[in-house]
């Protein structure tokens, strides 16, 4: 499973997109996620051109376009959104999707994503996401095998299965960590405009 994660500048997270590998939805879990999550699916599990332009439409486009309306500005309005220089991120027809919607691309150089991506820099919500489901992984796994292990089995022949389908927790880990405020072990107010600042916005808290 990836986890495509988003935040915007007022520090509100957007509705996550998660990629299953799979060719149909007869991939996804059977899982009761939030409503307005993007659950989908790729050959790799990972982004490519088609999950991106379904991101637009079903994410990002819809994001930008209800903030133009609630904060009373035009709907030409530009709107700016940083990705990682990745070439799925950079797909011409995505591009000019974005351009027509009235939202420009910008990228993060490439090896740069820790420093100046602000979902990751200087503990960031991506950073806070995978710190802890990794973590919460590592305690799974241990668990299970203690728990195989305490039959008395050789500790050659213990195995833990690590089927998506078996491990129902991880979806529950997922939903339970990025429903959290964006704040939420993300740091203060003060790290996070420095999160923007490193990546550029500097004027908007001028």
């Amino acid at each position: 499973m990836n986890v495509f994660a988003s935040i915007s500048l007022s520090e509100q997270l957007l509705p996550p997109q998660l990629l299953y590998q799979g060719k149909t939805d007869a991939c996804h879990p059977k899982f009761s996620f939030p409503s307005e999550w993007d659950i989908y699916h790729s050959e790799s599990h990972c982004s490519n051109v088609d999950t991106m332009h379904w991101y637009a439409d079903t994410i990002l486009i819809p994001y930008m376009e209800a903030q133009r309306e609630a904060l009373g500005l035009d709907a030409e309005q530009p709107g700016l959104a940083i990705f990682d220089v990745f070439k799925a991120h950079r797909n011409q027809a995505l591009l000019e999707k974005l351009k027509q919607h009235n939202i420009l691309a910008v990228f993060v150089p490439a090896s740069c994503t820790g420093e100046l991506q602000p979902l990751d820099c200087d503990g960031g919500v991506n950073y806070v996401l995978k710190k802890e489901l990794r973590q919460r992984f590592i305690t799974y796994y241990a668990e299970s095998f203690t728990a195989e292990h305490r039959e008395d089995r050789d500790l050659e022949s213990v195995t833990v299965d690590l089927k998506l389908s078996k491990m129902k927790c991880w979806e529950q880990w997922t939903v339970s960590r990025t429903t959290q405020s964006p704040s939420s072990g993300a740091g203060s107010e003060q790290e996070s405009v420095q999160r923007w600042t490193r990546a550029g916005c500097k004027f908007f808290f001028s």
